[in-house]
């Protein structure tokens, strides 16, 4: 065997060897022992291993080292290898479904939490609203309600700030452990319910929902009378259009005008042609005569 100096050699079991010299047929190597070398910076600590010629001799015969290790080493080390990738594997696929399901945890408790917080705002919205109120922030009110005669919606009042009450608490007595109830959110100088909204825009996107869903209303059974008296108990265009007198922001939807429009001009044909009928009677009247 020509091997070098250091030349690293294997015997049948896979055991490794430094190749040192050779007398006659015999070769003189150093078994290479594993070396553990440790480092730390700060609080990170690393290990590394690695192989190191030993500091004695063996002999060997020539014929049972060879320059590669034995097939069988191989395979058993790639088997070995094979089998801590997959439980590396494992342990990473079950690392992730843990985090994967405290993760779903912490975003389930978080939705609650903002569930809970929402519930919380609307609730006690009126203690936010007037911690707004003290602190001299200007609000914008609106009162909203179903028309209780034609169930669509009725016209939004901003209501007159002039005497008007925004919280009363009733019911309550601590001395016979009664809590106390709010009883109104606030009311106007009639009487009438209204919230503060933080801005103009905010408001009146507001008016504009409740618009739409009194025209959806009116779609679904058109009335095209424009009687005044009747716009508050009966939804028909007249109610439109007081709607947008009362907020000129508003318009009324094209798709109605359109309708409005083809129903005027039935009415005329038919005035018309009641007219004609009533001319036609006349005439035969005369003739007659």
């Amino acid at each position: 065997m020509n091997a070098t100096k250091q030349a690293t050699l294997y015997d049948k079991t896979g055991a490794a060897f430094s190749f040192d010299h050779e007398i006659n047929g015999t070769l003189y190597v150093r078994p290479l022992v594993k070396v553990i070398m440790q480092s730390s910076y700060g609080d990170d600590y690393h290990e590394e291993q690695d192989y190191e010629p030993a500091a004695y001799l063996v002999a060997r015969d020539e014929a049972d080292l060879f320059y590669a290790p034995p097939l069988e080493v191989v395979e058993a080390e790639v088997s070995a290898k094979r089998t801590e990738l997959d439980a590396l594997t494992a342990e990473a696929k079950k690392t992730v479904r843990d985090i994967n399901s405290q993760r779903s945890v912490a975003e389930r408790g978080l939705l609650d939490a903002k569930r809970q917080l929402d519930q919380w705002m609307q609730t006690h919205r009126v203690i936010m609203d007037l911690g707004k109120l003290l602190d001299g922030k200007v609000l914008y009110p609106l009162g909203v309600s179903e028309n209780h005669y034609h169930h669509a919606r009725d016209i939004p009042r901003i209501p007159g700030m002039r005497h008007a009450a925004y919280l009363a608490l009733t019911s309550g007595n601590f001395e016979d452990g009664k809590k106390w109830v709010c009883k109104q959110y606030g009311s106007d100088s009639y009487g009438s319910p209204f919230q503060f909204f933080d801005t103009e825009e905010e408001r009146a996107a507001v008016i504009r929902s409740e618009f739409d869903i009194t025209c959806e209303k009116f779609r679904e059974r058109p009335n095209f009378d424009t009687t005044s008296y009747t716009s508050t108990t009966t939804l028909h265009y007249g109610t439109l259009l007081k709607w947008v007198e009362t907020h000129p922001a508003l318009t009324i939807p094209d798709d109605i005008k359109a309708m409005k429009a083809a129903n005027d001009a039935a009415l005329v044909e038919q005035r018309k042609a009641k007219l004609a009928a009533e001319l036609a009677a006349m005439d035969a009247g005369g003739s007659h005569a």
